[in-house]
């Protein structure tokens, strides 16, 4: 419920400001979380999360054009572009299409400062097996 009201559409605030309220948010799960086994539920959280800030960003280009700029100026080709700006999908849809995660990728969020849930994770599992756990017996 609370990345929902901090990931709402309608606020006006920018994404870094949205990315920078999330991130204590994150890490406080991440630290309730670390010794359960969740991977998968914090991977899945992780792509929701990233395809609502996509959705976030997509509706502040607000017209057609916009959008199109937008996708072209992060690396997506012209005509794939145009394809998405000009469909007639929602935010939510256009988020999931494969011109918004081109242009949106992980590693872009990762510069934007957004929390990665799955790497902090495995961070923290890694460090907390006894060293001879991570190491290879060769007999």
């Amino acid at each position: 419920e609370k990345i929902r009201a901090i990931t709402k559409r309608n606020r006006g605030v920018s994404l870094g400001q949205v990315i920078a309220e999330l991130k204590p948010v994150l890490r406080g799960w991440l630290t309730y979380f670390q010794h359960a086994k969740c991977r998968g539920l914090l991977q899945s959280t992780d792509q929701w999360i990233r395809r609502k800030l996509r959705c976030f960003r997509l509706k502040q280009c607000k017209r057609v054009i916009t959008l199109q700029r937008f996708l072209e100026s992060m690396g997506v080709k012209e005509w794939q572009s145009w394809i998405l700006a000009l469909s007639g999908k929602g935010h939510w849809r256009k988020a999931k299409c494969p011109q918004a995660n081109q242009a949106m990728s992980i590693l872009w969020f990762e510069e934007q400062g957004l929390y990665n849930l799955v790497l902090k994770y495995e961070r923290l599992t890694n460090l907390r097996k006894p060293p001879c756990a991570r190491a290879c017996t060769v007999v």
